[in-house]
Parts: C-alpha cells; sequence; structure tokens
C-alpha cells in the first residue's frame, strides 16, 4: 500500500488550495493512505476530511523529532513537499519517505532564498500540478475545487439554531472577514467603518469572524456589528457561509475557507498580493488601482500610512460591486 505524504507548512490559505492535490491522489490511486503535513494553525480545516487520513502537526522546532518518529512510525513512504522549504524536505526524509520532489528555500531575517518555482499562475492550480509531474496522473484544472474537513458530529444543527436567533437582528446574513496578519494587507478601517454603517442603514447587521486576537480590532469599527472572532471553529465556517446574501473578505485564509461554500458570492479585496494567482475563482475582485499593485513585497513598502494601496480603496467601490451585483436582494 502507497503512503504518500503532503507537506505544505505555508498558511491557511494555502493549505485550503492545496486539498484539491490530495482529492486527485486518493481518486486516482487504489489502496492509497494520505498523510497532511501543516502548521499547527491549519490543523483544524483538515479535520474530518474525506480525502485525507492522517493530519500531522509541525509545532516549533523543539517537537520537530517527536515529529518525525510519529511520521514513521506510520510508515509513509513518499513525500511531496509542496512548500518548497528544505526543512519540509529534511523532516520527510528522516522520517524515512521517498522524496518524489525537493525544497531548497530557506528563510534568513524575512528573506527567502532558494524559493521553489511556480509550476503553475494560480496557486491552486500550482500545487495540484504535482499530481501530474510527480505521479503522472491527468486531470481537469477547472475541476479542482478545493475543500476542507466537515463540521463536528451536532454542530450544523447548533449553527442552524445560533443562526435563527442571529435573523432577529438582522435582515440578511452578511460575513466580513476584516483583517489578516498583515497590517498591510487590511482595508482603512474607517473606510470598513463606512462599509459597516451602510448596511446598518440597510437593516443589515453583518458578522465578523477572526481569531480570538481580533476581537478588540473588530470592536472598534464603527457601526453595528454581530462579532464571533474566535467563538467558531475554522471548520464551521462554511457552515455558516451557506446562510449569507454575501460575503466580503481581505486576502486571507478564510477567504479560501469561505470559497467552499457553494454559490456563495464573495468581494474579495487586494492591496499588494496578487489575486491573479490567490483570488477563488468565484471572488468579486476589488483591487487596489496604485500603479505599484501588485508589489508581493509589503514587508517594505516605504509609502505613508494612509497613501498605502489599501487606503485607495473606497467605501464607495465596494457599494457599487454590492448594488452592481444585486447582492443585497
Amino acid at each position: 500500500m502507497r503512503k504518500i505524504l503532503i507537506i505544505n507548512r505555508l498558511g491557511i490559505g494555502d493549505v485550503v488550495l492545496t486539498t484539491p492535490l490530495a482529492q486527485i491522489i486518493k481518486e486516482n490511486i487504489s489502496n492509497c493512505t494520505i498523510g497532511f503535513l501543516v502548521a499547527s494553525k491549519s490543523v483544524d480545516i483538515l479535520k474530518n476530511h474525506p480525502y485525507i487520513d492522517d493530519i500531522f502537526a509541525y509545532k516549533n522546532k523543539h517537537e520537530k523529532q517527536l515529529l518525525i518518529e510519529k511520521i514513521k512510525n506510520e510508515q509513509y513512504t513518499e513525500a511531496i513537499i509542496v512548500d518548497g522549504r528544505l526543512s519540509s524536505t529534511i523532516i520527510a526524509w528522516k522520517s524515512k519517505c521517498k522524496l518524489l520532489n525537493k525544497g531548497f528555500c530557506i528563510s534568513i531575517n524575512k528573506k527567502h532564498l532558494f524559493e521553489r518555482k511556480n509550476l503553475a499562475t494560480k496557486a491552486i492550480e500550482d500545487f495540484a500540478t504535482y499530481a501530474k509531474t510527480l505521479l503522472n496522473i491527468n486531470y481537469n484544472k477547472d475541476e479542482l475545487i478545493p475543500k476542507i474537513g466537515n463540521c463536528d458530529n451536532g454542530k450544523q444543527e447548533l449553527i442552524a439554531k445560533w443562526i435563527q436567533n442571529i435573523k432577529k437582528e438582522t435582515k440578511n446574513i452578511v460575513i466580513i472577514v476584516p483583517r489578516t496578519a498583515a497590517d498591510i494587507k487590511n482595508w482603512n478601517p474607517n473606510e470598513l467603518g463606512k462599509f459597516n454603517q451602510y448596511l446598518n442603514t440597510k437593516g443589515i447587521k453583518p458578522i465578523y469572524i477572526g481569531s480570538p486576537n481580533d476581537r478588540d480590532y473588530i470592536d472598534n469599527i464603527i457601526g453595528e456589528k454581530i462579532n464571533i472572532a474566535g467563538k467558531f471553529a475554522l471548520r464551521d465556517i462554511p457552515e455558516i457561509g451557506k446562510y449569507a446574501s454575501f460575503a466580503i473578505s481581505m486576502c486571507t485564509g478564510p477567504l479560501h475557507i469561505l470559497s467552499t461554500v457553494n454559490k456563495l458570492p464573495i468581494i474579495a479585496i487586494y492591496g499588494p498580493s496578487d489575486p491573479i494567482r490567490w483570488a477563488p475563482k468565484t471572488a468579486i475582485i476589488v483591487q487596489s488601482q496604485l500603479p505599484c499593485v501588485p508589489c508581493l513585497n509589503w514587508a517594505k513598502c516605504n509609502k505613508p500610512i494612509g497613501q498605502r494601496c489599501m487606503d485607495e480603496i473606497k467605501f464607495e467601490r465596494v457599494q457599487q460591486v454590492i448594488e452592481n451585483y444585486h447582492l443585497l436582494k
């Protein structure tokens, strides 16, 4: 029996976009076990996943040897290094996996040396390409659909009851993902506040999602809202999204989680990152119009706060999208 370990220790969004690779392998290699090694923050999205048998969490370098022993004990035979990291390659090698490919990227003071080369323009196609180049599996790239794990037992019913109570407070369910880990990728809070107040005039109290660390940030946004940051698991987000009229999100992991909800309109706001590579196929893109966009180098932006790419995007542009697409029926 083949046991293939997929390694992607990058962000949550990267992991979501790698799940089609697991599906392709699982559906085309009989009697195959799929393991997935991710950063600890991404573990939850892979639980109860139909195409992933084992999840391995990378927590820190001090527990690396324990991780290696765990993979070795599960007797994984092969590894695909999706994140392109030298450290991931070494983990797979020490775990006695045959290296189907190798990564050489190392990070020094936020600089990345010997980065992996993109195999395709769009990330979801890029990550899936390993199925063909390494395993000789053909697939239709137009049918690549990311999927996260299912809710825990009983959670769907709990969310349905919670939504019924929320509907007493708001005319429509609108989801907002307001924040990323990189401040320069966040929409200006003043413009977000205007958007929030616009929804309030329509009888809507939007639902804000995020991590526990986002609660204060969300509370400080002007307007009435429902702040559930940190109150639901990542795998609960699509279940909540099923009830939404639309969602709006910055370029961050929950954007890709929401994209797994069938027919959910999503407005994706982009500044320094590239929507051609990262945006979900069905997203409605609102992108900064500054000539330097996308720069892919937001850590070194020398523009003063208030004049950066995300500051250039005004509330009225998002309002126009909502009206043009008739998202509030």
